[in-house]
């Protein structure tokens, strides 16, 4: 299923395509984007922040008998992230500034629905977004690293079986939910249980990704459209005759209904 898909990846992302969104939404659709630009990813103040977070949970997965331990890994972690920064500074700096200048062109009402400018405007956020891209998966990994010597410290000493879990630092509202509506409407529809509800959440979905690369506007991917709207129609199809009750659990559900229902018109019936 494609909302399993999506956590299985553990690093799955509506960024890319939220920011290339077209048409009359197309704003509305990036400022969905979870940290646009990585003001908060980059920020080695919201990183350490998360770092002390870990730390604390492992003291309190472990013991506070290693919190010694922990702090010790906090501090070559931070350290070694203050060296990836200042490795990346000038590139980062350069980063922001072209961020600056970049949104005073996108709100620039001269650049609107010019083409050699929609098109320059494009390429730019592409390149901006490779440049966020890589800083960002590098500090993740950097933090993925940092929890697995939590974890390994605090299984050597305790013989525990726990260990910490990662959140992913790059992943937001917008990710964690397109994933689950998937994933719990595709269980829904496999088993023909709530068909028309299931239907119609994974339709409005598609609606959303049809919306966002809309066929008329200028510079569109119109397969999205074309490929989304064939499911889209058969989904609604699906919510209309309510296919579960036919052969799915939705048919127990019917009959139980219809049973009371039919328990309830029979008996008036007969009482009059």
């Amino acid at each position: 299923m494609e909302g399993s898909k999506k956590f299985h990846s553990g690093d799955f992302s509506s960024a890319g395509f939220l920011r290339n969104a077209k048409g009359p939404l197309a704003d509305n659709f990036r400022n969905m984007v979870f940290d646009l630009y990585g003001t908060q990813r980059l920020d080695k103040q919201y990183i350490a922040s998360r770092a002390a977070g870990y730390r604390d949970m492992a003291t309190n997965t472990y013991g506070e008998d290693l919190q010694g331990k922990f702090q010790d890994q906090l501090k070559k972690y931070l350290s070694r992230i203050n060296y990836y920064f200042e490795e990346n500074a000038e590139d980062i700096d350069k980063y922001f500034n072209e961020v600056q200048i970049y949104e005073a062109k996108r709100n620039d009402p001269n650049f609107k629905g010019v083409a050699h400018h929609e098109d320059r405007l494009v390429d730019k956020d592409k390149e901006l977004y490779k440049s966020l891209n890589k800083w960002t998966k590098d500090i993740a990994a950097y933090e993925a690293d940092y929890i697995d010597d939590l974890n390994r410290i605090g299984k050597m000493n305790t013989g525990s079986t726990s260990e910490l879990a990662q959140v992913n630092p790059n992943q937001g509202p917008v990710d964690y939910t397109v994933a689950w509506v998937l994933t719990i409407s595709g269980l829904l529809l496999m088993v023909g249980l709530f068909t028309r509800l299931a239907a119609l959440a994974v339709a409005g979905f598609l609606l959303q990704v049809i919306l966002a690369q809309w066929p008329l506007a200028y510079g569109a991917d119109t397969t999205v459209a074309y490929y989304q709207s064939v499911e889209f129609i058969a989904l609604l199809l699906i919510a209309a005759i309510g296919a579960g009750k036919f052969a799915g659990l939705d048919f127990i559900l019917w009959n139980l209904f219809a049973k009371c229902c039919g328990c309830g018109t029979s008996s008036s019936g007969s009482n009059s």
